[in-house]
């Protein structure tokens, strides 16, 4: 759903809807203000968590993407479900069974289940092997191990030989389970399963039916049709539809950037002397040997890198790269042995040379010139510049953000010198480890398709805000996935690099940068903040892409743009529209799928009369909590519990219903809320009093304890206020240790863990 406050991106003037710009006034909905507190639901969880509890609930098939930890939920359920394999086999105790396609699969599968859990795992991929073993040796190994790990060939014939039987097992596990629509093992051990009085819990985990381009109406009847097989529900989860339950969705923009004019005729020149340099090294008859080294392999990566370059960003961007390569060629001139390997980087570089000669007769490389660049840059820089910050004058000193010179500079260049040739005017760094708000009304993330666009794109965008006072807040960083060199074995120096990758993730999630360029990397499985601006400045090209990256828009005013050329309008547009009929089928799939619309309003009850409020001093008028305010104290309660920034701490609600038709709710606190008891509320006539009254039930509990004080407002982690963020005093006139949750304050909690681990049973 389009959130009404945003408008379309007009092409004229660029009428972008922002935090700044927006009605509700800068300061709402920021990123790095604290997440929002729901009054009358309790605060999501993780998509996994939500699989996870579908599972519990329902045989159900986990639609992931490659990578979104399919694998992890069904070990998460395994162990839900492990104290009905913990006991005796022979004395009617079950098994779990994980079923996959390949021998070369087992180990994989056996290896995240010991990894997660205590349990003792048996693995069986050899069908010849396993075929001539006895029942009694199957007993035994259903005896000494409570998850079994085998192939598809091999559990067939262990169920049709009946050395085990369905009602012996607890949970099917079908990895890849879409094989299961063709004439395939899986299909056959379902249909084993339609004469079994007492069936597993099926569990199915897919991600081929989202990979690439896809027909909707073909992934619509293949999911149906795998649903039927599997006896289950097809699921996937909010980040596969950017379906967030609480917010709205981002305004989606496609802005034509229109033609590249090459007025100098420097674009021209440079890319006819690429294709020529590409083209003599294709030519050049190598023969490789399976064992041997390309030895045009490095130059055709960089001249194909440096014409991407040249391509997307122009030729200013290809002349800082053919810099940066140059540096980086280097190192491997100097290592290599080989004289054929040495002769084509020597040619290389010297062809990068010239390409910067070719540069320099046209612009000094020194400072930027507009001119030089792509309609996609001027565009990208005209979007950032709708996001300056809303009171200019509280930042003066943001220079020091874009400071190299400083302590907590990263640097992500290929070489620690590459940046020898600019010239750094230092700046007093303000005393303070927290930047101001002002400068964080942006937090944002341009997608990139190759590693050396998000590299020199961030150098632009670094000496476009020393030219530009519009875009002197920006504090920017990128982050890709590998280098010229990902096929050989990690070094110090990769390991190095993996760290300040790291840090450049931490100080993003911080908001110590507030615009991160990155390649698909951070599409997928990566912890960042909400983002109020995601660009694609390279379109997707497939479902999977589209969806992951404007998942990424979640901050309550958001804008995801994507930058199109002029010529490829009207494919991406045909694109778009199967994107959005694919997201439609999927939404329908969605677990905990609630509608957001502005319609479906929570109704107020008249609270004294449903269940009695809870009052303090009611002689005074003293505060009082409602079934009406109930829950929101409570994700107030919790969001204010001890905590590191990246985690996300939430009441976890469920509800069950009862033989006469009333529900019940059991509310259960984050683990180190001293209130460690499970809380169960009375029987409601609807599902919504339920929650509520659990929740005013434990209001009154906590506090009894203390954790609530007497205007019932938490007594925990305090939200640091921003004139705190702020303050410049020096550090020895005050005793105040860090903040809660902060890296600066680290505190010990004790753990307990539940001796019944049955109370986990969905």
């Amino acid at each position: 759903m389009k959130s009404p406050a945003l408008q379309p991106l007009s092409m004229a003037g660029l009428q972008l809807m922002t935090p700044a710009s927006s009605p509700m006034g800068p300061f709402f909905g920021l990123p790095w203000q604290q997440e929002a507190i729901h009054d009358n639901i309790y605060t999501p969880r993780k998509y996994q968590v939500e699989l996870l509890e579908a599972a519990l609930d329902h045989n159900t098939i986990v639609c992931l993407n490659t990578g979104s930890g399919k694998t992890f939920i069904a070990v998460l359920l395994t162990k839900e479900l492990s104290y009905q394999i913990r006991g005796d086999f022979s004395r009617n105790g079950k098994r779990t069974v994980f079923l996959v396609n390949s021998a070369n699969q087992v180990a994989q599968q056996v290896s995240a289940v010991r990894t997660h859990s205590d349990l003792k795992v048996g693995e069986y991929s050899d069908l010849e092997v396993n075929a001539s073993w006895t029942k009694e040796k199957w007993n035994q190994e259903f005896t000494k191990h409570q998850v079994l790990v085998m192939t598809c060939y091999v559990a067939l014939n262990v169920l049709k030989n009946g050395y085990l039987s369905l009602s012996d097992i607890n949970l099917l596990v079908f990895d890849e389970c879409h094989l299961a629509i063709l004439d395939h093992p899986y299909r056959e051990i379902m249909k084993l399963c339609e004469n079994c009085p007492s069936c597993p819990r099926i569990l199915g985990l897919t991600a081929s039916i989202l990979n690439g381009k896809c027909d909707p109406e073909e992934l619509e009847e293949k999911i149906q049709k795998l649903e039927k097989i599997l006896k289950s529900n097809a699921e996937t989860a909010t980040d596969l539809v950017v379906l967030d339950r609480y917010t709205s969705q981002p305004c989606e923009i496609v802005v034509d950037c229109g033609p590249f004019t090459d007025r100098s005729g420097l674009y021209g020149r440079l890319l006819v002397e690429l294709e020529d340099a590409l083209h003599f090294i294709n030519d050049c008859n190598v023969s490789v040997h399976s064992k041997e080294r390309d030895s045009t392999l490095i130059s055709k990566q960089i001249l194909s890198d440096c014409r991407a370059v040249l391509v997307v960003l122009g030729p200013w961007c290809a002349d800082k790269v053919a810099g940066m390569m140059v540096r980086e060629l280097q190192k491997y001139i100097k290592h290599e042995q080989e004289e054929l390997h040495r002769k084509f980087l020597l040619f290389t570089d010297t062809f990068l040379r010239k390409i910067h000669a070719l540069c320099e007769e046209h612009f000094s490389p020194a400072s930027l010139d507009l001119k030089f660049v792509t309609p996609k840059v001027i565009k990208l820089l005209e979007i950032l510049r709708k996001y300056k910050p809303y009171e200019r004058q509280q930042f003066e000193s943001v220079e020091w953000y874009n400071n190299r010179n400083q302590d907590n500079y990263v640097s992500w260049s290929d070489s620690e010198d590459d940046d020898e040739d600019e010239e750094i005017e230092e700046k007093e760094k303000p005393e303070t480890n927290f930047p101001s708000p002002f400068t964080n009304i942006l937090c944002g993330i341009i997608f990139v398709e190759r590693r050396y666009t998000a590299v020199v794109l961030n150098r632009l965008i670094k000496e476009a805000g020393k030219q530009d006072p519009e875009l002197a807040y920006i504090s920017s960083n990128f982050i890709t996935g590998h280098g010229i060199g990902k096929n050989q074995p990690r070094n110090k120096q990769m390991e190095a690099e993996f760290r300040k990758q790291e840090e450049v993730l931490r100080k993003f999630r911080a908001h110590e940068t507030n615009l991160l360029i990155a390649t698909s990397i951070v599409e997928e499985g990566v912890d960042i903040p909400k983002c109020n601006l995601v660009v694609r400045f390279d379109l997707p090209t497939e479902y999977r892409s589209y969806v992951q990256s404007k998942g990424r828009a979640r901050a309550p005013i958001s804008n995801y743009i994507m930058l199109a050329d002029t010529d490829k309008i009207k494919s991406f547009e045909e694109d778009l529209k199967t994107y959005k009929a694919i997201e439609k089928i999927l939404r329908n799939k969605c677990s905990k799928s609630v509608d957001t619309g502005e319609t479906d309003i929570e109704p107020v009850v008249d609270d004294d009369d449903v269940f009695p409020p809870y009052v303090l001093r009611p002689d005074d008028g003293g505060p009082r909590v409602t079934i009406n305010t109930a829950i929101g104290h409570i994700n107030r309660y919790c969001a204010r519990l001890p905590s590191d920034p990246f985690t996300h701490l939430a009441p976890k609600c469920r509800t069950r219903e009862l033989p006469d038709g009333t529900f019940y709710s059991t509310l259960y606190l984050p683990i180190n809320s001293p209130l460690r008891a499970s809380i169960v509320g009375p029987p409601m006539s609807c599902i919504r009093l339920a929650e509520r009254v659990v929740a005013l039930i434990c209001c009154e509990k906590l506090h009894k304890i203390g954790e609530l004080d007497d205007h019932l407002m938490p007594v925990g982690k305090e939200t640091v206020k921003y004139e705190e963020e702020l303050d410049l005093h020096d550090e020895e006139e005050t005793s105040v240790p860090g903040r809660p949750g902060s890296t600066k304050r680290r505190q010990c909690y004790p753990k307990a863990v539940s001796i019944d681990s049955r109370m986990f049973e969905g």
